[in-house]
C-alpha cells in the first residue's frame, strides 16, 4: 500500500513538472507566432525601402563612373588639343616652304608623281590629330549627357527613398506597441516569469539575444553587392525605429567608437569567444566594460554612412574572433 502510495506521489510530482513546462512551451510557440505577423506586417514596406535605397546607391555608382570618365576624357581632350596645335605650328611656320621645295624640285614627271603620293601621306598623318579631337570632343558631350541623365534619376531615387524610408518608419510605428507588448511576455515566459535584474531580454534557442527590442524588419542581404561591387555586405541590416534599444546578444565586454562608415560603434567581445559588430548607432547607453546578455548598450541610428536612410542597425558575427559570418540564421534563431 504504501508502495502504491509513494508511486502515485511521484507520478503527481512528475505531472507538476512537466505541464507547467509544456504550458510555457506552448505560450512561447504561440507569441513566436504573433510575433512572425507583427513582422510579415511591415515586411512589404521593408522590402520596398530596400529596393529604393539598392536603386538609390547604384545611380550614386553610375554618377561616381561617369565623372571619372568626363575628367579622363577632359585630360585626353587637352592633350590632343595640344599636339594638334603643334602640328599646325610646324605647317604653316616651316614645313610649308621646305615641302613646297620638296614637291617642285622633282627631276622628272615620275619623281613629281612619287613625292606628292608622299606628301598626301603626310596629309592623312595631319588628319589624324584634327579626327582624335573630334572623336574626344562627341565622347564628352555624350558623357556629359550622361551625367545630367544621372542627376536627373539621382533626384528621383533620392525622392522614392525618402518616400519609402517614412512609410517603413510609420508601418513600425504602427505596431511598436504590440510588438513590445508580445516580446515582454515572450521574454517574461524565456525567464520563468521575471526578468533578472538590469536584463532587457533573455535569449533565443541558441543561446544569444536578439539585438533589437522594438518592432523591427530585416532580411538576407549577406553578400549582397555595396558601391558597386567594390565592396560586400557582411552583416545584416535591422530596420527599426530611431532610439528602439539595442542590446548586448550575450555576456562580455564593450568598447566604443565613433566615425567612419559605422558612425557610432560598438565591439561585444562576448564571453564565449565571438565578436558582435553594432554600428549606426544613434546614442550609447554602454560604452566600455562589462556587460551581462539582454543588457541595454545602445540605440537604434542613423549614423556614419547610414545619414538620410532609415534607423537600422548594422549587425556583424565574427565567430571566436575570426572572419565575419552570415548574420541571418543566427538572428532567426535568437527570435
Amino acid at each position: 500500500m504504501r508502495r502504491s502510495s509513494l508511486a502515485l506521489l511521484s507520478v503527481l510530482l512528475v505531472a507538476a513538472l512537466i505541464v507547467p513546462s509544456a504550458a510555457t512551451a506552448a505560450s512561447i510557440a504561440t507569441l513566436k507566432a504573433r510575433l512572425e505577423e507583427l513582422k510579415a506586417d511591415t515586411a512589404k514596406a521593408g522590402r520596398q525601402y530596400m529596393k529604393a535605397y539598392w536603386a538609390l546607391e547604384e545611380t550614386d555608382v553610375r554618377l561616381a563612373r561617369t565623372n571619372k570618365r568626363i575628367r579622363k576624357t577632359e585630360k585626353e581632350l587637352v592633350a590632343a588639343k595640344r599636339r594638334l596645335n603643334r602640328r599646325a605650328n610646324n605647317i604653316y611656320r616651316r614645313e610649308e616652304l621646305e615641302l613646297f621645295g620638296f614637291l617642285v624640285g622633282a627631276r622628272s614627271y615620275e619623281e613629281f608623281v612619287t613625292r606628292l603620293d608622299f606628301m598626301s601621306r603626310l596629309g592623312t598623318a595631319d588628319a589624324e590629330p584634327v579626327a582624335e579631337v573630334k572623336t574626344l570632343r562627341r565622347r564628352l558631350l555624350a558623357e556629359r549627357k550622361k551625367l545630367r541623365a544621372d542627376r536627373k534619376r539621382k533626384a528621383r531615387n533620392t525622392a522614392a527613398l525618402k518616400a519609402q524610408r517614412n512609410r517603413l518608419q510609420t508601418r513600425l510605428a504602427a505596431r511598436e506597441a504590440e510588438f513590445r507588448r508580445v516580446r515582454s511576455a515572450l521574454n517574461a515566459s524565456r525567464a520563468g516569469g521575471m526578468l533578472p535584474s538590469g536584463v532587457a531580454a533573455m535569449p533565443g534557442a541558441n543561446g544569444m539575444v536578439f539585438p533589437v527590442l522594438g518592432s523591427y524588419y530585416y532580411s538576407n542581404t549577406w553578400g549582397a553587392s555595396r558601391s558597386g561591387g567594390r565592396r560586400r555586405h557582411q552583416g545584416t541590416d535591422i530596420m527599426a525605429r530611431r532610439g528602439t534599444p539595442v542590446v548586448a546578444v550575450t555576456s562580455g565586454s564593450v568598447s566604443s567608437k565613433s566615425g567612419g562608415l559605422g558612425g557610432r560603434t560598438i565591439w561585444l567581445s562576448g564571453s564565449n569567444g565571438w565578436l558582435f559588430y553594432y554600428a549606426h548607432l544613434d546614442s550609447w547607453v554602454v560604452r566600455s566594460g562589462h556587460v551581462r546578455a539582454g543588457q541595454v548598450i545602445g540605440t537604434v541610428g542613423s549614423t556614419g554612412n547610414a545619414a538620410g536612410g532609415s534607423p537600422h542597425l548594422h549587425f556583424q558575427m565574427h565567430p571566436h574572433g575570426g572572419g565575419p559570418v552570415n548574420p541571418y540564421p543566427y538572428l532567426r534563431q535568437m527570435e
